[in-house]
């Protein structure tokens, strides 16, 4: 399990996926349209005179890569320590970081215009699995933070199927 800090740094990293917002002009890809939110949180570490440490959110980060997808699944309950199932007590929709983990995997698999229709996005949407905030997570802080730099214990899904994933954890 990750250590106070740790945790304190990690629910503040996802939070700017829950945060972000979308101009109403906004004709960007999903991501472009988050982008803004994600730098101001970025901006939070030390190289902007902020409260944590670059190299916490390194450790931090490499911490939560290796716990388990039940781990993954709490970042996104109402309360982290729930006694309910993590995957059952998932925040609702508009309160936590599915919307933007969806619009990315969808996004990062080419699938924007098939998506376009709110009918197949919905059908997309309940398929929420923490593997899309782990892709999330990689590539739009990781990979910001970090870039070129291996994320130790992580490898990047090669396909947007879902039905390989463990709905149960």
């Amino acid at each position: 399990m990750l250590e106070s800090k740790q945790h304190e740094i990690l629910e503040w990293i996802i939070s700017v996926f829950i945060d972000y917002h979308v101009p109403g002009d906004c004709e960007e890809t999903p991501i472009g349209m988050m982008q803004d939110a994600m730098d101001e949180y970025l901006e939070g570490f030390d190289f902007q005179g902020g409260r944590f440490r670059v190299v916490d959110a390194k450790e931090t980060l490499i911490s939560a890569y290796q716990q388990s997808t039940e781990f993954w699944w709490r970042l996104n309950c109402y309360s982290f320590n729930t006694d309910s199932l993590p995957h059952e007590a998932q925040r609702e929709p508009d309160m936590g970081v599915q919307g933007a983990c969806v619009l990315f995997w969808v996004e990062y698999f080419g699938l924007s215009k098939e998506f376009m229709d709110q009918d197949k996005f919905d059908e997309y949407f309940d398929k929420y699995h923490p593997e899309m905030l782990k892709l999330l997570v990689k590539c739009c802080v990781w990979d910001v933070i970090f870039p070129g730099e291996t994320l130790p214990g992580y490898t990047v899904p090669t396909s947007a199927d879902a039905c390989s994933f463990d709905y149960t954890a």
